[in-house]
């Protein structure tokens, strides 16, 4: 069985994954493609703060440090993720080809979808814009239903 690393998302969505993607959605301003970096705030997500994430995404060379990493992930991965540098870490458990998924969000400019290959977990990132590039990333893990 293989994973699924995707810059297209699955016509239904894990609903938990659903409700971030609306929450991203709904931070568009005009014509934008993505939200600004500022305006994300996860106390808007209450009921999903234990697999919810964010990340800075550095530019030259690419890399991606966990601001934060709910419960459910930091459980899942085994360790405490905030201030680590995706690159770093070994890409397990629930961040199973995750420095991967983290630069085509960036590439794409657009969010991409990971189901694992065992298919127990599958995880959303969404890019968001500041300064110029796109500079956060915004995550969730979910339970496939």
């Amino acid at each position: 069985m293989s994973s699924t690393l995707s810059s297209t998302l699955p016509g239904t969505l894990e609903p938990d994954l659903a409700k971030v993607l609306d929450y991203w959605k709904d931070l568009l301003r005009g014509e934008n493609p993505m939200p600004f970096s500022d305006d994300i705030d996860l106390s808007r997500l209450p009921d999903l703060s234990s697999a919810l994430m964010l990340l800075t995404a550095f530019e030259n060379p690419d890399r991606f440090r966990f601001e934060t990493a709910g419960e459910k992930i930091a459980l899942g991965y085994g360790a405490p993720l905030a201030g680590k540098f995706s690159d770093e870490m070994e890409q397990s458990g629930p961040l199973e080809e995750f420095t991967e998924q983290c630069r085509l969000t960036i590439t794409q400019r657009a969010p991409t979808y990971f189901r694992s290959p065992f298919g127990n977990y599958a995880r959303i990132l969404l890019p968001t814009w500041g300064e110029g590039h796109v500079t956060l990333l915004l995550g969730a893990i979910a339970q496939p239903s």
